[in-house]
């Protein structure tokens, strides 16, 4: 009998052998359930998505999602895309949402269990965070769901701890590898060690990108290390 078990912050569901010898499942496989009823779900093995698909979801992917309306992804995708974007519709492995303030417009969201096909796969640790930060190292997502597309990607580097996000007072969530807020935060440490200074003036002591200095500038101030005294100005707690 399939059982749930807690695991850090998240819950597992164990299969039974023989269900996964039915569905022919294997490690990494993605699976998708469906609500029956309030009380009842379905579990499929997600299909495999071919080449030509892939180019749609990654294509879908790097529209920022408040900008992924019918009349923006007419203009990103060509019209052979458009119907692979209608197949995967169809197939659950992309959504049309249409709530809250996206309520008149829509915007396409691309399902979990899909997102395990935009990864690369992993040769050596780091990959998968290569492949969705890129050489920026970081990333600023301006509406929550966008943050959770994202972090979705990075499941298993947020569990572990190399990945790290918050939510700044501007409503934006910043995320960023442990690795580069403990570089950049050393030397944003050490500028404001003579006192306050503004964000400008700590991206030029560190010498690194401004977006990821504020994105370690507002990890730093949720954990406690510093203080943004007023908007844009910084000090050390």
């Amino acid at each position: 009998m399939p059982r749930v078990e807690q695991r850090g912050r998240e819950l597992w569901i164990l299969i039974p052998e023989d269900v996964a010898k039915a569905l022919a499942l294997e490690p990494g496989d993605a699976l998708s359930f469906e609500m029956l009823d309030a009380q009842l779900a379905g579990l499929k093995k997600a299909h495999a998505v071919s080449d030509d698909e892939m180019a749609v979801l990654r294509k879908i992917n790097e529209v920022r999602f408040s900008e992924r309306t019918k009349e923006r992804l007419r203009t990103v995708l060509t019209e052979g895309e458009q119907k692979i974007l209608g197949r995967l519709v169809k197939r659950g492995a992309v959504q049309f949402y249409q709530e809250g303030k996206y309520k008149d417009t829509g915007v396409y969201s691309i399902t979990k269990d899909y997102y395990s096909f935009l990864a690369v796969p992993e040769k050596k640790p780091g990959n998968i965070v290569h492949s969705v930060f890129g050489q920026k190292k970081y990333l600023v997502a301006d509406d929550i769901e966008r943050a959770r597309e994202l972090l979705t990607q990075l499941e298993e580097e947020v569990r572990n701890g190399d990945v790290v996000s918050v939510r700044g007072f501007d409503k934006k969530v910043y995320i960023t590898t442990r690795e580069a807020v403990e570089s950049v935060g050393s030397k944003v440490v050490a500028s404001l060690e003579k006192g306050e200074l503004t964000l400008a003036a700590i991206t030029k002591a560190c010498n690194d990108d401004e977006g990821l200095v504020r994105a370690v500038l507002e990890i730093l101030r949720e954990s406690g290390d510093l203080i943004e005294k007023r908007r844009g100005v910084y000090a050390l707690a």
